[in-house]
């Protein structure tokens, strides 16, 4: 019996099917972990609420934002540098991180996007050097009558359409540092959405506790507008 081996062509039609299936096999996987890290996404959310509720049942009212980038509270009028803030890449009051420190929030990468943390991990924020995810901080309405402001207030909440957290709000072309879009540090999009919407949607947490997917920096559900 004359032993053959394989030709050129079958080797090549064999090497053609595993890249194929190697193809479709990253695309799944990184559709997979999108899925995982939008639902934890809106999990955090939810936790974030929790504690914002707690934390008003004890004080009577809600805690102030924080105004500066870092792993400490900085609601105070010392913290003035807007460049730095702890949301929207420097533009917005992030969630404020008394929550961790006081125990209502019992990991503090609760109050992080899970995706931006993955995006930033490595990087520093524009001072400090603390590391740039906490340029990423859940963004916190403190103008809204919910929080009173950045000295909190008496937590007017009862207002369901009120929005209290979400992942940005400002876009890269907006905020402190739109003049500098698409450059350095305007370096990020919204997280969530597929095909056309991609990179322009966002979670949002009402102060009826809802999560909600709208379109970035909006209170519009994708089927309100035009991605």
């Amino acid at each position: 019996m004359t032993r053959r081996g394989f030709t050129l062509i079958e080797l090549l039609i064999v090497v053609a099917i595993i890249s194929i299936l190697a193809v479709i096999a990253t695309v799944n996987f990184r559709m997979a972990t999108e899925r995982t890290l939008k639902a934890a996404d809106a999990a955090n959310l939810r936790t974030v609420g929790t504690a914002l509720q707690t934390y008003f049942v004890d004080h009577g009212r809600l805690p102030p934002a924080d105004r500066e980038a870092g792993p400490f509270p900085s609601h105070t009028r010392d913290f003035q540098g807007a460049g730095n803030g702890p949301a929207a890449g420097g533009s917005w009051d992030g969630v404020p991180w008394l929550l961790y420190e006081q125990g209502y929030i019992s990991d503090w990468r609760t109050m992080f996007t899970p995706k931006y943390l993955r995006l930033y991990d490595g990087k520093a924020t524009l001072r400090r050097d603390h590391p740039r995810y906490h340029n990423f901080r859940y963004a916190y309405n403190s103008a809204a009558l919910s929080s009173g402001g950045h000295l909190g207030g008496m937590g007017n909440i009862e207002d369901g359409g009120v929005w209290m957290v979400r992942n940005l709000f400002l876009g890269p072309e907006q905020g402190f540092y739109a003049g500098s879009y698409p450059r350095h540090p305007a370096d990020f999009e919204y997280p969530w959405g597929e095909g056309p919407w991609a990179g322009k949607l966002e979670h949002v947490l009402y102060a009826d506790m809802a999560v909600r997917l709208v379109i970035g920096g909006t209170d519009k559900r994708p089927e309100e507008g035009q991605p």
